[in-house]
């Protein structure tokens, strides 16, 4: 590139030397024939053939690179073009993968809710299966004394669904607000104390039983009653009685109940 540079400067020195030779012949009258000689002799003519030639193909290498650059430009101008489509698909193809995203994100949402609603109605569901029925001994035989009002424990469980009812408290707990129906019953036999039984909803008698000493004219008795509640969830159930009540293998004091519906 600098031996380029310094040749068209060196052509041009020459060029402006040749300028002058030639505004030198046309004042000065030598001849024609006299002027091919001189130019024979010194070699003015051959080093203008050579610097035209020179000038030529620095003329045919400008033109040549303005075209390649042309091209270039071309080319260049192509592939921005080729980019900013690229960038205008990419961003289209961003906003569709971000709207599908949001789709997803609210379909997933839909699910979780749905699933958790799905559970709370089994939650629901498996509440509202209570249903429970017991006697008052696991096994033996023989009366259960107390002067006041105590808590029965009703031990031997026949039907527990939901575990509900607790064999260890004597308490059943109400899982839902509903109606419930409760019955109880009880054996007296083999004892000069009488019977008193009674249900009890979060501590308050709800309705009662009892019956005097056995006799030996009248030597067994049985006590009964029933009754329909409206529970919240959480309220309590439970037996109490006073006196002696009688339970054997044949499980003749029973506390049963179960959910007629829920509210």
């Amino acid at each position: 590139m600098i031996m380029r540079t310094f040749l068209a400067f060196f052509l041009v020195l020459m060029f402006c030397d040749l300028h002058r030779a030639h505004e030198h012949s046309t004042n000065d009258p030598e001849s024609d024939e006299d002027l091919d000689e001189t130019r024979t002799k010194d070699g003015t003519g051959e080093l203008q053939s050579d610097i035209w030639d020179e000038l030529r193909s620095l003329r045919d290498l400008v033109v040549e690179q303005r075209v390649e650059l042309k091209h270039l430009t071309e080319r260049v101008t192509a592939a921005d073009r080729l980019v900013e489509a690229l960038q205008e698909e990419i961003a289209a193809q961003a906003a569709e993968l971000a709207g599908v995203q949001r789709t997803l994100s609210a379909v997933q949402e839909r699910v979780s809710i749905n699933g958790d609603q799905v559970l709370e109605l089994q939650e629901q569901q498996e509440a509202r299966k209570v249903a429970f029925s017991t006697s008052l001994l696991a096994t033996g035989e023989g009366n259960t004394f107390n002067q006041d009002f105590t808590q029965l424990i009703f031990k031997n469980v026949f039907t527990n669904t939901g575990n509900h009812y607790s064999p260890i408290t004597g308490y059943f707990t109400a899982p839902v607000r509903g109606v419930y129906y409760f019955r109880f019953t009880g054996h007296l036999t083999l004892t000069e104390n009488g019977l008193r039984m009674r249900l009890v909803k979060n501590e308050h008698p709800m309705v009662f039983i009892g019956d005097r000493p056995p006799t030996s004219a009248d030597s067994e008795d049985n006590l009964s009653n029933g009754v329909v509640l409206q529970l919240d969830a959480g309220d309590v159930v439970s037996i109490q009685f006073s006196g002696a009540v009688w339970d054997d293998h044949y499980h003749r004091t029973t506390f049963s109940g179960f959910l007629l519906f829920a509210l």
